[in-house]
């Protein structure tokens, strides 16, 4: 996930002991044990609403679980289905994700969000719905004037669609989150929610106060730490492995960030993104013992995510900086934003142009004009300039006038400051369409209700969360599609 630009003023199966077995057997170095540190892991705005949606329609009666009914659902954060499906061609060693695809089944793509980044995914992998009906349009809202001072989506209350956490509750079924996007505020039982203010110690005082009471204290006297933004994955499996081995709640969800901030720093591929792949293997294997410590292996399905794939990036574009040449932002002397009638939401691949008034004809051609002059000069490295007709349809950037496409190579970024175009200070990144096979994510699942056969040549992450409600017996209200009926033992 990389960070938001800084405003120009601010600085211009069944599981089971037989999955025990083979996990051991598989990993040829010391499995990681419980406790002991691991190596250090190098829009328009929309109306608000309660935090607990309210269901759009009168929920169908609880259909019987098939299996379990316990799901631990994992995301890995920008895991490419290549790491898995080509692991030794990377030279990869992840037993642990090797015996779940053995016991199991996986999806050799999995087609992602408008745009493929992390908030408005791992919203759809609880929803099942688009970004444009869950409400979580990008990492952060749309923030014409840079007032946000970075803010992100952190707050379940900003979803609009029906949740797994909602659905378990109204089923008299109990959750567990760590670190879950969008999670601060959510009703869910023991919660550990992402959120930061500066990335370094004190934040852990925020965490404490956001955090389910009890659970921090109970985290922090086991394992010594908070598993906050500026810890790695060792800290967020501590907190895994509390809550299935001792909550064992009917579903838990679990979110590693190592991996997206290896590939942003270094770029997919990279050496330092497949060591810190392997150290996640590790940590997840931790997690899935804990879970047959608890007794609950025999009725746990395990399946592991992603929110996206990965591409390489060389040049950063500030379609922000050209609007404000165009005289469509102004700001003043302190480089704040005095006036706008044009904003940016930024999204990497893609970006998102908002009207001040949309129905404005005449700003809304003066838009159009700026922004292909730009698309035609490849130093902007714009692909594309699409419509609502393009974006909307993919239910992405409700609200907006335009979305630009960035080629490859290229990334956007709402910076205001000059000049337009600047060297990119990662090398990896994503937010492209979701049809561009380096956005491709993953999906590996397995134990109890989960079939074991060939794999998935493609499904849509609008049916992840359909099929984990499936797998719970639970309705999701929202849902746009229905459960992978090939992932499920019983359809």
């Amino acid at each position: 996930m990389p960070a938001l630009p800084v405003p120009l003023h601010l600085c211009a199966t069944s599981l089971g002991a037989a999955l025990t077995s083979v996990l051991l057997a598989a990993c040829a170095p010391p499995v990681l044990q419980a406790h002991v540190p691991a190596p250090a892991a190098t829009a328009s705005p929309t109306p608000t609403a309660t935090a607990e949606p309210a269901p759009a329609t009168t929920p169908s009666p609880t259909p019987t679980a098939i299996a379990g009914p316990h799901v631990v659902l994992v995301s890995i954060d920008g895991m490419r289905p290549d790491y898995y499906t080509h692991a030794d061609a990377y030279g990869l060693k992840i037993p642990t994700l090797r015996a779940l695809m053995k016991r199991g089944t996986y999806a050799e793509r999995v087609v992602g969000t408008w745009p493929t980044v992390t908030y408005p995914a791992h919203t759809t992998l609880v929803t099942g719905a688009r970004p444009n009906r869950h409400g979580i349009l990008a990492n952060g809202p749309f923030d014409p004037t840079y007032r946000n001072y970075g803010g992100w989506n952190w707050y379940a209350e900003s979803i609009k669609a029906d949740t797994l956490w909602a659905a378990a509750r109204r089923a008299s079924k109990t959750t567990g989150s760590v670190y879950w996007p969008v999670t601060v505020g959510a009703a869910i039982d023991d919660n550990f929610p992402q959120v930061w203010r500066a990335k370094q110690d004190e934040d852990d005082k925020l965490l404490r106060v956001l955090t389910t009471p009890g659970l921090a204290a109970a985290c922090e006297h086991e394992y010594g730490a908070l598993p906050a933004e500026h810890r790695t994955d060792h800290e967020r499996a501590n907190a895994a492995e509390l809550l299935v081995r001792d909550r064992r709640h009917d579903l838990t969800l679990v979110y590693f960030t190592d991996l997206d901030e290896a590939q942003h720093a270094r770029g997919p591929g990279s050496p330092e993104a497949l060591a810190t792949l392997e150290r996640i293997d590790a940590e997840l294997a931790r997690v899935l013992r804990a879970v047959d410590a608890s007794g609950d292996g025999a009725r746990t399905a395990v399946i592991v995510v992603s929110d996206h794939g990965f591409a390489k990036v060389s040049t950063v574009v500030r379609p922000a900086a050209l609007l404000r040449a165009a005289g469509l932002i102004k700001v003043g002397r302190d480089g704040r934003v005095t006036e706008w009638q044009a904003g940016v939401l930024s999204a990497g691949g893609l970006a998102a142009v908002y009207l001040r008034d949309p129905a404005d004809t005449a700003l809304r051609d003066r838009v159009a004009k700026v922004l292909a002059g730009a698309s035609r000069d490849p130093r902007f490295g714009i692909r594309a300039v699409d419509g609502p007709g393009v974006f909307e349809g993919q239910g992405g950037f409700a609200g907006a006038s335009f979305v630009l496409e960035a080629a490859p190579g290229f990334e956007f970024e709402a910076a205001l400051s000059d000049p337009p175009v600047v060297a990119s200070r990662e090398k990896g990144t994503h937010g492209y369409r979701p049809d561009d096979p380096d956005m491709a994510a993953s999906l590996i699942a397995a134990g109890a209700g989960i079939r074991s056969g060939p794999p998935l040549p493609s499904l849509s992450m609008l049916a992840i969360a359909p099929t984990v409600a499936r797998l719970l017996g639970v309705t999701l209200v929202d849902a746009e599609a229905p459960p992978i009926a090939e992932l499920l033992a019983e359809p």
